[in-house]
This record gives C-alpha cells, sequence and structure tokens, in this order.
C-alpha cells in the first residue's frame, strides 16, 4: 500500500526520534579520492560514544604490516544518522513520488532548509519499511568551495547505519570527488578501554 506524502513525513519524524545508537561498534570502511592527489585508504574503526580508535591499514595499495593507529577522545561522528538526516521543523519537504526497491516502495522528498548553512540537505529518500532514511542528497559550500553528493544508509543488525557516501567539488578549477564505502559493522555494549589508550 503506499501512502501518502503527509504520513510518510509523520512516520518518519517519529522513526527517527526512536533511531537507536550503537553504544560501541566497530567497522571498515574504504575511501577513494580523485583529484589533485588520488588516494585509496582502508581502515579499521571502533567507537564507543565519542571515543574513536582509526586503524590504517593500508593507503593506495600497500598494506602495513602493524596499521598506523590514531586514537581520538572526543570526536563527532560526521556520518552519523542523526546528525545528516533533515528534522521535519528545519526544512520544508515537498513529495516527488515514490521509488521502487526490491519488492517495496520507498518515497523521495526534494527538501529546502529554512535557514541557509554549510550542509543543507537537497533531497530525502525514505524506506518504505523503516521510514528511515535510507538517502540523503545534500550540498556544501565552505571558503568559497561549493560541492555535492549523497549518503545512503541501511540497516545492520538493528542499527541504520551508513553505507556509502559520494561527494564532488570543483577546487579552484579542478574536479575533487571522493567516494566512501563501510562495511563488516559489528556492535557491542561496550569496548575495553584498553581500545583507546594512547601508546
Amino acid at each position: 500500500m503506499v501512502l501518502g506524502p503527509d504520513r510518510v513525513l509523520g512516520e518518519y519524524a517519529a522513526a527517527m526520534a526512536i533511531a537507536v545508537v550503537p553504544a560501541a561498534y566497530t567497522f571498515e570502511y574504504e575511501y577513494e579520492h580523485h583529484g589533485d592527489r588520488p588516494q585509496q585508504r582502508r581502515d579499521r574503526v571502533y567507537r564507543e560514544a565519542s571515543r574513536e580508535r582509526d586503524e590504517i591499514l593500508s593507503v593506495n595499495g600497500e598494506r602495513f604490516a602493524r596499521p598506523q593507529v590514531r586514537i581520538f577522545a572526543r570526536r563527532r561522528d560526521r556520518y552519523a544518522l542523526k546528525e545528516l538526516a533533515p528534522a521535519t521543523d528545519a526544512y520544508a519537504f515537498t513529495y516527488v513520488g515514490t521509488k521502487k526497491e526490491g519488492r517495496h516502495v520507498n518515497y523521495v522528498f526534494n527538501t529546502f532548509a529554512r535557514r541557509s548553512g554549510a550542509y543543507e540537505v537537497t533531497q530525502l529518500t525514505v524506506d518504505g519499511t523503516t521510514f528511515l532514511p535510507r538517502r540523503i542528497a545534500f550540498r556544501t559550500h565552505s571558503g568559497g568551495v561549493e560541492g555535492m553528493g549523497e549518503i545512503t544508509f541501511a540497516k545492520a543488525d538493528r542499527y541504520w547505519m551508513p553505507e556509502t557516501a559520494t561527494a564532488r567539488a570543483d577546487v579552484q578549477g579542478k574536479l575533487q570527488t571522493e567516494r566512501i564505502t563501510w562495511a563488516r559493522y559489528r556492535f557491542y555494549p561496550y569496548l575495553p578501554p584498553s581500545t583507546f589508550a594512547q601508546r
């Protein structure tokens, strides 16, 4: 059954209000940058609250015998669902239509920020089963650089986590593109304190 846009937005707001943030988890991601300084990197990350351990496993295809470890005591998760999803009181939504994905229907809305900022969502695709964001398209502008991109989310265990992100920007007349792919999520009630100990 296809729902009306007002009903979908109501379900979306309710789903966002109760979306669960994992207490502690690990994942791997692959980062690709194409432009002035092309780079490909693979990392393993451990997160608990704002603490993060980032292990760089390889750079440009060269795998390290021992990962390069960086510890962050207070690091914002820039790709967290609640960081990126447009709030219904901060955006106006215009219904575009439905989009089939497998056996269920997703709902697409163009979005317009009520206040301009460095990051603005331009389109939201709402998953027709969970009513959480399946795809978020955005634009950014900072220091004279304009960019655009999108991030997709998917179910991992009982959580709704980043799946892929792409972005492109024109920097001083040169096109720069980035892609991030997340994989191998594992969730825990907590991580050992030694995980975040400085060496």
